[in-house]
Formats: C-alpha cells, sequence, structure tokens
C-alpha cells in the first residue's frame, strides 16, 4: 500500500497555479485532502482542476463525519493560531499516519511538534526532479514560476535548485 500525503490549501493552490498537479499524482503516494480544505480554501478554478483527479481516482478528498468535526474543532482550541482547516489536514495526518504537504510555517511548527512528517512545495519539486517525472530544465521553469507567484518560498533554497536545474 502506498503512503498517504495530505495537502494542505498551499500546496494544492501552488501546484495547481503553476500547472504542476498533474505531474505530482505520478509521484508513488495516495494523495487526499479534507473537505474542509477543499471546500473553503480553493478557488471554482482550482477546484474544477483537481475535481478531474478526484473523479479519475487519482486524488481523494477526505470527507468529514460530525464526530470528526468535532475532533478538529476540540483541536481548534489547542492553539488558536491554526485555523479548522489546518487542524483537519493534522488531525487526519495522524490518523492515517500519513505526510503533511504544507507550506505553512505555523502549521509545520505544530505538526512536527506532534511527530508527523512534513514536507513543502520544494520537496515536491525535489522528488519529481530526482525520479525524472520532469526534467531539470521543466523544474527550472515550474520554480522560476512559482517564485514570480509565491512570495513566501525561502529565497537561499531556492537559488540553491535554481543553479543546479538552470545550469547556473
Amino acid at each position: 500500500m502506498r503512503k498517504i500525503a495530505i495537502h494542505d490549501a498551499n500546496i494544492l493552490i501552488d501546484l495547481v497555479n503553476i500547472g504542476l498537479f498533474s505531474h505530482c499524482l505520478t509521484l508513488k503516494f495516495q494523495f487526499c485532502t479534507t473537505q474542509l480544505i477543499f471546500d473553503t480554501e480553493l478557488n471554482d478554478r482550482q477546484t474544477a482542476a483537481i475535481q478531474i483527479h478526484i473523479d479519475s481516482g487519482k486524488f481523494e478528498v477526505i470527507k468529514i463525519s460530525e464526530q470528526g468535526l468535532l475532533e478538529i474543532q476540540t483541536a481548534n482550541l489547542e492553539d488558536k493560531r491554526l485555523s479548522e482547516q489546518d487542524w483537519s489536514v493534522i488531525c487526519y495526518a495522524q490518523k492515517l499516519d500519513a505526510l503533511l504537504l504544507s507550506g505553512d510555517k505555523i502549521l509545520r511548527k505544530v505538526a512536527e511538534s506532534k511527530a508527523l512528517e512534513v514536507r513543502g512545495i520544494l520537496w515536491v519539486l525535489d522528488q519529481l526532479v530526482d525520479l525524472d517525472i520532469i526534467s531539470k530544465a521543466e523544474g527550472c521553469n515550474f520554480l522560476k514560476e512559482l517564485i514570480r507567484q509565491n512570495r513566501r518560498l525561502p529565497p537561499d533554497e531556492c537559488q540553491t535548485r535554481i543553479d543546479i536545474w538552470c545550469g547556473k
């Protein structure tokens, strides 16, 4: 069975916005997000781009029961800096022993304090290049577009990849 990887909204948004979402699904993970993320954090264009992969069975949206919602709301009392959406991915990453994909600094720290494995968008790009799903040149172009759209990325880590992938 493939390891589960749960997407936080920021990873989904970045992957869809730079046209890399479908490439990501070729990695050897069972990819998903929670209903709270899918229903409240994405715009219509993003949900439409993801819905195609839900319909094909390559991506899953975790339905949240009333009991699950209650657990998320209770967890939310632990740290109000995080939203219920954030807590939904943490709670389900714990339940499913899943990898959590997020670039949110506070969410990452809370998740890591709960012994969850957390990776970000740059790790996803590394995986795609390292496994030859995309070439280094493509990785360079995707990263440059990502930097253009997402100003919160760590500049030093991005530059290291640009130096390697872009042949500079």
